[in-house]
């Protein structure tokens, strides 16, 4: 007899079926692709009126997506089961609001760890981060209505609620050029010099952003999200790439 889909021995987990659990390795090499996309776009952008639409929907996207599959890891080992539709619409798409759950979730984990003095050290580093709260905020922005922010004014002839993410980001890049020291000097006058500090800068905040990806990855194998958030913390990762200067030991 030919057993369906979803009366086949589950692989990945008790809680989940088959079906499930290929649902679930399909949505973690979405993670992957998403954040190998996002960093590289920051490191490349050159114009944020030009390449802003990749950087904010990519980064969007998929930091969304990371957030979501950690905490659903997490909810299968609390309840038993992965969240419900319902369940997660609650949870929403604001990535500031799902990144208060998941730093929730992250000061709940050191009991879940052996490692728990390296495991400590990476959560700090996401709690500590003064750039990852700005770069969620510009995303959170474009999830919202940024998407549709110049389409809104054309339609009612009015200013936007909100700003423009393209604004969103330009804070980002001025935090980064006032607390670390090796962008207090700004050039000026030379549009080449301009262009590599600029360069610069966002090649800080794709470390940072890099940086938080890999925190989560090995705290999702370190245990901090559960059992099944082991497995899941190696498919959110690109193999080969290397540690980030930020975390490395």
């Amino acid at each position: 007899m030919t057993l369906s889909n979803d009366d086949r021995k589950p692989g990945l987990h008790p809680a989940l079926s088959a079906r499930q659990g290929f649902a679930l390795l399909e949505e973690s090499g979405s993670v992957r692709n998403l954040m190998c996309d996002s960093v590289k776009a920051i490191r490349k952008m050159q114009y944020v009126h030009v390449d802003g639409d990749s950087v904010f929907s990519l980064g969007s996207i998929g930091i969304e997506k990371a957030m979501k599959v950690m905490l659903s890891c997490k909810s299968v080992d609390d309840a038993g089961a992965w969240p419900s539709k319902s369940e997660l619409i609650g949870w929403g798409h604001d990535i500031e609001k799902l990144n208060a759950r998941l730093q929730d979730a992250i000061d709940e984990g050191l009991s879940r760890t052996t490692a728990k003095g390296y495991s400590a050290r990476l959560a700090g580093h996401v709690r500590d981060s003064s750039v990852i709260p700005l770069v969620f905020a510009t995303f959170a922005r474009y999830g919202k209505s940024g998407r549709f922010h110049h389409l809104d004014i054309l339609a009612t002839d009015q200013p936007g609620e909100l700003d423009d993410p393209a604004k969103y980001w330009e804070r980002v890049e001025l935090h980064v050029s006032e607390t670390c020291p090796e962008f207090h000097k700004i050039p000026t006058g030379d549009d080449a010099a301009i262009d590599y500090y600029l360069k610069r800068i966002r090649g800080a905040i794709a470390d940072e952003l890099e940086a938080w990806w890999f925190c989560i990855h090995r705290l999702g194998v370190q245990g901090w999200f559960g059992e099944l958030a082991k497995k899941i913390g190696w498919e959110i990762w690109e193999p080969g790439w290397s540690v980030p200067k930020s975390v490395r030991t």
